[in-house]
């Protein structure tokens, strides 16, 4: 079900915000809160440049198509309860219900394990498989909740296919997993290759692609 954008007045965003737990901020100003009752996060979005796509299609828009795709795709994700927009301070607002859970990141850090990462990459391969391009792919945005299940959040980058992805877009998205430098640390070589086997077993994939998916992890481990 399509959601419709409400209008939420300067004043009543100051207040929301005050009142609410800081989770997330930049330069500029807050980014995600937490509800008071610890049940409800509201993720604020604004247009960086006067000229972007965002001035037709706004992010919270997108996430909440996005979390409406991923769930007819059979995929975990957040649920949407409401999408705001304050004209005045060029922000949107979007709330959704608090995923009980923990990282994969802090899974890791806990207790890394190759069954985790074994895990993962029969997920990814899943995602790929169904035409899902997650651009924020990253073991932050990858929770296992109270039902031990996987859940992807943030999920406002993100594009859809009719196919399933090509070797080169596969490629590319497994860039995000080494981008953090404090990712890299957690992700050992054996436990990349565990994570690349698993995907592969499940990925009708050209061993050449494989293999580049491979050596891509290998290069960034290696020089951390």
């Amino acid at each position: 079900m399509r959601l419709r954008m409400k209008k939420i007045t300067p004043s009543a965003l100051k207040n929301l915000i005050a009142e609410s737990r800081l989770l997330e901020a930049d330069g500029i100003g807050p980014k995600v809160v937490e509800a008071p009752n610890g049940k409800i996060i509201h993720k604020l979005f604004r247009r960086k440049r006067w000229l972007s796509s965002a001035l037709f299609y706004p992010y919270a828009v997108r996430f909440a198509n996005n979390a409406r795709r991923l769930d007819s795709l059979g995929f975990n994700t957040v649920e949407v309860l409401e999408i705001a927009h304050c004209r005045s301070c060029g922000y949107h607002l979007l709330s959704y219900e608090k995923v009980s859970g923990c990282s994969m990141r802090d899974l890791v850090k806990e207790s890394p394990t190759k069954e985790q990462f074994i895990e993962l990459g029969q997920f990814i391969a899943q995602l790929h498989q169904r035409g899902v391009y997650f651009r924020s792919l990253h073991l932050g945005n990858v929770l296992r909740n109270e039902n031990n299940q996987l859940v992807l959040i943030d999920i406002a980058d993100m594009q859809f296919f009719r196919r399933p992805l090509s070797a080169s877009q596969r490629l590319r998205n497994f860039r995000p997993l080494l981008n953090r430098p404090d990712d890299r640390q957690l992700i050992s070589t054996e436990n990349w290759h565990a994570l690349v086997s698993a995907y592969g077993n499940l990925a009708a994939l050209e061993t050449s692609s494989i293999t580049a998916i491979k050596a891509l992890g290998d290069e960034r481990l290696t020089r951390g």
